[in-house]
């Protein structure tokens, strides 16, 4: 038996008898649904349905059923068997109609769920040869690395990928210059001054910009050059007319604890009769602009007849700080440190 071609058969003796589906249902008492899913071979009339069927078009069963009348044949078993056999095509159906929307739907969920991030171990070659940690999304595949970048392939979200970058991120130091914030590994002393993730509908790649050390450093370090010269050297007020002398010594490198720039500061005044210490202070400065400003954490030693300021303030100029607010005017009317 073939459903299809039984259910062509009941369509065209329907049809020869202008019939619609639902007219025909009405006289066997069944839904023009049901009428539906025998033409479409999709279900089979039970035998008292089948007898009426049969009279209602003008035939007989055995003609339906497209089967030889003999005797002793067992319609019910007939009928069995080929629900039983329509009962797996529409099953295989399901099941071939399912199988992509599956698909479809795990695709769908591994792009939009989070797994999290893993903190690989990566080498780092420039300048300084070395291992450095990066947090990956999950899996991601083909780390590729030039000389200061890494990018890795990834086939999940762009959108999720970025969350769970900016949530390594977020576990580094934040740091801030140029007007941007950039991420600070402190243990591995490396910033990631930028990251992206770009890519299409397959796939995505995740992109991390590194510099070696504190990148806001480097900047200042750079900065703080091109407006004092050399930063490491003295600034001193040193000239033969004058008996007093001022050193100014900031240090090269930030204070890792403070996060901070320090610098020594030292007051002598000498001449034929005595000489002694006016001011040994250390401290931290910052330079905004064209103003450099010293803080003063600890006076080493001063002299009793002048009052040393907590903070002190120079103006820069051609590489030269000029002393403002001068705490030093009983001894010299201008300080200006070259």
């Amino acid at each position: 038996m073939d459903n299809n071609k039984i259910g062509k058969f009941i369509a065209s003796l329907r049809k020869e008898r202008k019939l619609t589906q639902k007219e025909l249902g009405d006289k066997l008492f069944v839904t023009d649904k049901a009428v539906s899913k025998w033409e479409r071979g999709l279900s089979l009339p039970d035998i008292p349905i089948l007898e009426k069927l049969a009279d209602a078009l003008d035939t007989d069963i055995y003609s339906i059923l497209q089967i030889e009348k003999k005797k002793n044949i067992d319609i019910e078993k007939i009928l069995y068997d080929e629900r039983k056999k329509i009962k797996k095509q529409i099953t295989k159906k399901i099941a071939l109609i399912m199988i992509p929307i599956i698909i479809v739907i795990c695709i769908i969920l591994f792009k939009l769920i989070p797994f999290g991030y893993d903190v690989i171990h990566v080498r780092y070659n420039h300048n300084d040869n070395k291992i450095i940690d990066l947090g990956i999304p999950k899996f991601s595949f083909l780390m590729k690395s030039k000389e200061n970048s890494y990018s890795i392939k990834s086939l999940r979200g762009k959108n999720i990928l970025k969350s769970e970058i900016k949530n390594y991120l977020n576990t580094l130091e934040h740091i801030s210059c140029n007007d941007t914030v950039y991420y600070y590994d402190n243990y591995a002393d490396v910033t990631i001054i930028d990251y992206s993730v770009k890519g299409n509908l397959i796939y995505n790649t995740i992109s991390y910009n590194i510099r070696n050390g504190n990148y806001c450093n480097t900047v200042e370090v750079s900065d703080y050059n091109e407006k004092l010269g050399i930063i490491n050297r003295f600034k001193t007020l040193y000239a033969d007319d004058s008996s007093l002398i001022v050193r100014f010594l900031p240090k090269y490198e930030k204070d890792a604890k403070e996060n901070s720039w320090t610098a020594n500061m030292y007051v002598y005044y000498t001449d034929e009769n005595k000489s002694k210490i006016i001011e040994m202070s250390q401290g931290t400065f910052e330079i905004k602009d064209n103003e450099l400003t010293y803080y003063r954490t600890k006076i080493l030693d001063q002299s009793k007849d002048i009052d040393i300021p907590s903070v002190s303030k120079f103006i820069i100029k051609d590489q030269k700080l000029i002393l403002e607010d001068n705490y030093l005017e009983s001894y010299e009317k201008e300080i200006i440190l070259n």
